[in-house]
């Protein structure tokens, strides 16, 4: 099952979607064209080799404070989980975009209470998330219609990735 996760590269917000296949990893960025990798073993921690187009890539992954650090070849990337910013409405404990819900937490989906066309009021719970042996219900901030469902039962999420997206019914 593929995976996203919002991060923040500078002061860009992007979209990654990884998918392990048993070919390799494909990874899209921002909805985009979809890349295959065949990653290869990694040998070093903080290194992992990658067949990108028929050419052997190294990157080094390094943590840097609450995000990584990534260099391959000359180009250095430091990356950062997009927690929210101005004008985001708290979910829960997190801050999400209008339209978006993303997990306040890390922890596991117990259960997924809507399905794609459910329209909702707000305050509605959409989904169950535990972590450290409590549960917590995952409500949508505004009217609106369940247009994308990101996660399934038994998953396990980390804070801030995308499990749900509405259409909002009115105004914010």
């Amino acid at each position: 099952m593929a995976k996203r996760h919002r991060f923040l590269v500078g002061e860009d917000e992007r979209s990654v979607e990884v998918d392990q296949t048993p070919d390799g990893v494909t990874v899209t960025l921002d909805e985009g064209d979809a890349v295959h990798l065949d990653v290869l073993e990694v040998q070093v921690p903080g290194t992992v080799s990658f067949f990108i187009d028929g050419r052997q890539q190294r990157a080094y992954v390094a943590r840097r404070g609450g995000g990584y650090e990534v260099t391959i070849g000359e180009r250095r990337f430091v990356i950062e989980a997009a927690t929210g910013g101005r004008g985001r409405h708290v979910v829960g404990g997190a801050e999400d975009a209008p339209g978006q819900i993303t997990a306040p937490l890390a922890g596991v989906v117990v259960e997924v209470r809507v399905a794609v066309g459910d329209e909702l009021e707000a305050g509605t719970t959409v989904l169950v998330l535990e972590a450290m042996k409590m549960q917590n219900e995952v409500q949508i901030p505004y009217d609106g219609t369940i247009t994308a469902i990101h996660a399934e039962a038994g998953e396990n999420v980390d804070k801030g990735v995308l499990l749900v997206e509405y259409e909002t019914a009115g105004e914010e």
